[in-house]
């Protein structure tokens, strides 16, 4: 009898294109940007016309806001869904994979375009601790739940 092929490759990076996942990534990260920036505006408009002390007051309140805190969550987690759906049908192949390591890129640009800001740290509000944990703990889920989404859709009802 002959042994059957493997599903998907068995290699960890066999099948994979970088290409694509630093599109995923770079998608994610743009996304969270521009949504970060719109929900901040959106939650505390008093920030486009206020003094810096003042703005810094503003992001203190907003930072220690549930709501906020929150929303961010959400935004985050969505963003990481929307940037492993667009580079994993960009692969067009092993598409929970692709998403999976988008969502692990992503993170990683993530955390160099933050060590690389100019603010330094102490200027910033404190973040609370549960939510850096949830964070970390919902990015390769979200990342795998957009590919296994562009995997779905790309296989379309007729296949």
């Amino acid at each position: 009898m002959m042994p059957r092929a493997p599903i998907e490759p068995e290699g960890t990076f066999t099948g994979l294109s970088a290409a694509a996942i630093l599109f995923g990534a770079c998608v994610d990260v743009a996304a969270t940007v521009l949504g970060s920036t719109l929900l901040v505006l959106w939650l505390a408009p008093e920030l486009a016309t206020s003094e810096p002390t003042q703005a810094q007051e503003a992001l203190a309140r907003l930072a220690a806001s549930p709501t906020y805190i929150a929303a961010n969550l959400v935004l985050g987690g969505l963003c990481t869904v929307f940037g492993a759906f667009a580079g994993a049908r960009r692969a067009g192949q092993l598409h929970v994979r692709h998403g999976g390591w988008i969502a692990v890129a992503s993170t990683a640009l993530g955390v160099l375009l933050t060590s690389l800001e100019p603010v330094p740290a102490a200027a910033s509000p404190p973040v609370p601790f549960w939510p850096e944990v949830l964070a970390w703990l919902l990015i390769l889920p979200a990342g795998m739940l957009g590919g296994a989404l562009a995997g779905a859709l790309a296989q379309g009802p007729d296949r």
